[in-house]
């Protein structure tokens, strides 16, 4: 006898009517008006045919259409008023002064990336603000304070044809900021809670765990260190660090057991929890994740009071419609595309996971392990497409990460969420607390385990929007397999995965293939040291930071930052000069990973910490280069083509060691960086003299720091960068970079990013010659 055959569950309305609603809003979005008038005439005759013939499958097809149409017009007017956005008037580099109400928290001394409100009235300029502005500035900021930021406008630079929302068009390096007004409760109630409450947080945990702590309770992210949440990425996990449906879900659960505790009735408690629960998320800012979890609770509260039963699928479905009607920049954004793709995929995987025959077999406890195993596989696989489109990086160790993690932080949060309650007795808190430091520790070990695998993440190229449709039907093909339809339709579906392997195929081969170059401009403070990734993820390190007093960039900057992105060892480490501010962190991280090569002119200047350091690479194994003009090395489809010193000149004594830097382009197809270590102008006028237009470079590292006595008026011009960019350290005692400088590069219309004001920088170039840059202020 034939088992039965379990039947795919059925297709949820609401759920297709926020899809209707999601393609419509992307529509609009785009600015595709010529589209609307075919959607309403469709939406139109399928309804109307509907109606006179009486057929159901019309009437949901014209429904489904008349919803698609009406997105198209709702986001046809936000774009009509981000197109007015006060941001689109201003040029990249141009002085602005906006004054707002801060978002985020920062401690005093630290750097990082918050939101504000603008309040700066802007109609004299015929422009209005959309959304929020992003500006990177230093502490202290509070939420709730009403500050003025004084800077330079940054327009961002990423590439794409998807529509941007206004505040991710750029943001504001500040170098000013003036405390207007301090919040206060009366107006800004949630803002200065959330202030209280971070401010608590940081002095009841660790230095170390204090920014994790506020990341999970708060959702604040702006103080948590680089690396730390560069190693949860790379592990698969940077979920955790949003305040999503598990974070909500818990919070909520609790909400209801205290309301039963204090003897609320149960639909008393019920509306209790909703009313607590969205306090939650508006406490800590209502990002999507969050709205799209409250939500949920919501609707299902709404059932159960009416009696009523409930899909999973369509409660998703109509949140996912009301936070896109009430911010329709949400389709467009990460956070709300992993958000709703996820709970899609747990939700599915875990139900229909339940009623499989060979899960029914097992024991209890296996039964479990399979179940969560499965459910893991179906959230990464179904985020695969928005992960690889918004950060270029799939992570398939969160299929093995989420098994581990999410139990720690689900005994993490009953911990974290104690201790902010208490944070007003600290000496009660520090209970809590240490509990929940034992449990990040455990989820920290877990990020760097899982990371320091090489198959743990990789880079993919951002598919299209074909690719993205393609995967998702083999998706869909796979979960109808298992409910039986391959044997009932064996043709169809064997026609239809054949097809969509067809159309995604050249996408997974490109995959494999080369696809592009990375050069890291790290933020090691007054130094230089930058990390270049070849095509097929070979590491070349250009110097390695400085090394002064306490403060070594190798071990706290540089290694890390490798160890992150998954290097294992170096092909070549180039000292460009031997200056300390250059090759002082080179022994930690040398220690630590092998060079096959060590590049260097070969110069000596003599200073006794440069000797140190030297004396202690010379006792090391590796193949030493000297590197002259006309030297040249290739790795992968990358060429190193050393431009300077001459032979002559290292043998020639000379009062200007900084001349003796090494001068290099780096060639990618047709994409060229050029490297220029310390020299002064003069060098920089000379090589203009003799090598002329094959000096020509898209990105130019600006020399020593940003000198004035470098980066002459003539290499600009011979050069004639699209993007220079400078490696300098906040506050630096000698000035640098130089306002003449600056100036000279305003002169030629060169944009300009530094480390010292946009952190570290990341180049992404192919071999057609296009490239793009991102930096960590912008968000990287």
């Amino acid at each position: 006898m034939k088992p039965a055959i379990y039947r795919p569950p059925r297709t949820r309305p609401l759920a297709l009517a926020a899809l209707a609603l999601a393609v419509g809003l992307l529509i609009g979005l785009a600015g595709s008006r010529p589209l609307l008038l075919p959607a309403a005439i469709l939406a139109a005759t399928l309804g109307l045919i509907a109606m006179l013939q009486d057929r159901r499958g019309l009437l949901a097809a014209g429904a489904l259409s008349c919803l698609a149409a009406s997105g198209s017009v709702i986001g046809l007017t936000v774009k009509q008023r981000a197109d007015a956005d006060c941001r689109l008037t201003w040029e990249s580099g141009e002085r602005v002064t906006v004054e707002g109400v801060a978002m985020g928290w920062l401690p005093a001394g630290d750097r990082g990336s918050v939101r504000m409100r603008p309040l700066t009235s802007a109609e004299s300029r015929g422009c209005v603000w959309a959304g929020t502005v992003r500006a990177w500035v230093e502490g202290p900021i509070r939420p709730g304070n009403r500050y003025e930021f004084n800077g330079s406008w940054r327009a961002a630079a990423t590439p794409g044809r998807a529509p941007r929302p206004p505040d991710r068009r750029g943001w504001i390096v500040a170098g000013q900021v003036r405390l207007v007004e301090a919040g206060r409760l009366r107006q800004h109630p949630f803002l200065v809670a959330r202030r209280a409450l971070a401010e608590k947080l940081w002095h009841v945990y660790p230095i170390r765990w204090a920014p994790l702590a506020q990341a999970l309770v708060l959702g604040q992210r702006e103080t948590l260190d680089p690396e730390v949440s560069q190693r949860i990425a790379r592990a698969g996990l940077a979920h955790l660090l949003a305040i999503s449906g598990l974070h909500v879900g818990m919070l909520a659960a609790a909400f209801f057991a205290l309301a039963r505790i204090a003897r609320l009735g149960t639909d008393r408690a019920r509306l209790a929890t909703v009313i607590a629960t969205f306090a939650y998320v508006l406490l800590i800012g209502a990002p999507a994740s969050a709205v799209r979890a409250a939500l949920m609770v919501f609707l299902w509260t709404l059932t159960r009071l009416a009696g009523r039963a409930s899909s999973a699928f369509d409660v998703l479905g109509l949140a996912a419609m009301l936070l896109l009607l009430a911010r329709p920049w949400s389709i467009v954004e990460p956070g709300f595309q992993l958000s709703f793709a996820g709970a899609a995929a747990v939700g599915y995987a875990h139900s229909q996971g339940r009623r499989l025959s060979p899960l029914r077999t097992l024991p209890p406890v296996l039964r479990a392990a399979a179940l969560s195993l499965l459910t893991s596989v179906a959230a990464v696989a179904l985020t695969a497409p928005v992960t690889a489109t918004h950060f270029g990086r799939v992570a398939p160790a969160a299929i093995i990460g989420n098994l581990a993690a999410i139990p720690l932080l689900a005994l993490a949060m009953p911990a974290l969420f104690l201790s902010a309650l208490l944070s007003p007795w600290p000496a009660l808190a520090s209970w809590p607390a240490g509990a929940a430091v034992l449990l990040l520790r455990a989820i920290d070990a877990v990020a760097r385990a899982l990371s320091g695998f090489a198959w743990a993440s990789f880079d993919v190229a951002s598919p299209g929007l074909l690719s993205v449709l393609a995967y998702i039907l083999l998706l869909v093909l796979a979960a109808r397999s298992v409910h039986g339809a391959w044997e009932r339709r064996r043709l169809f579906w064997v026609g239809g995965i054949a097809a969509a392997a067809f159309i995604v195929g050249p996408s997974i081969s490109a995959r494999f293939a080369p696809e592009h170059l990375s050069v890291y401009v790290l933020d090691v403070g007054q130094g230089d040291a930058i990390a270049i990734a070849t095509p097929r993820r070979h590491w070349l390190l250009v110097d390695a930071g400085p090394k002064i007093r306490d403060y070594d960039a190798g071990a706290r900057r540089v290694l890390p930052f490798l160890r992150e992105q998954g290097a294992r060892d170096l092909e070549v480490w180039i000292a460009s000069h031997p200056d300390l501010d250059h090759v002082g962190g080179a022994p930690v991280v040398l220690e630590a990973m092998d060079a096959k090569r060590v590049i260097g002119s070969g110069k000596i200047t003599g200073q006794v910490g440069q000797l140190a350091v030297l004396e202690w690479l010379s006792q090391r194994s590796e193949h030493w280069i000297q590197a002259t003009a006309g030297s040249r090395l290739r790795i992968d489809d990358v060429e190193l083509a050393f431009l300077h010193p001459e032979g002559a000149l290292l043998e020639a004594e000379s009062n200007a060691p900084n001349d003796y830097s090494l001068v290099f382009l780096l060639l990618y197809g047709e994409f060229r960086m050029l490297f220029t270590g310390d020299v002064s102008g003069k060098v920089e006028d000379r090589l203009s003299r003799e090598l002329g237009d094959s000096l020509r470079a898209q990105v130019l590292k600006i020399a020593h720091h940003g000198s004035a006595s470098s980066t002459s008026r003539r290499f600009l011009a011979t050069v004639q960068p699209q993007l220079a960019v400078i490696s300098a350290g906040r506050g630096n005692r000698y000035g640098h970079p130089s306002p003449r400088v600056l100036w000279r590069l305003g002169a030629q219309g060169v944009p300009v990013l530094s480390t010292d004001r946009d952190g570290t920088l990341v180049i992404e170039a192919r071999s057609d010659g296009s490239w793009r840059v991102r930096s960590a202020a912008e968000g990287f």
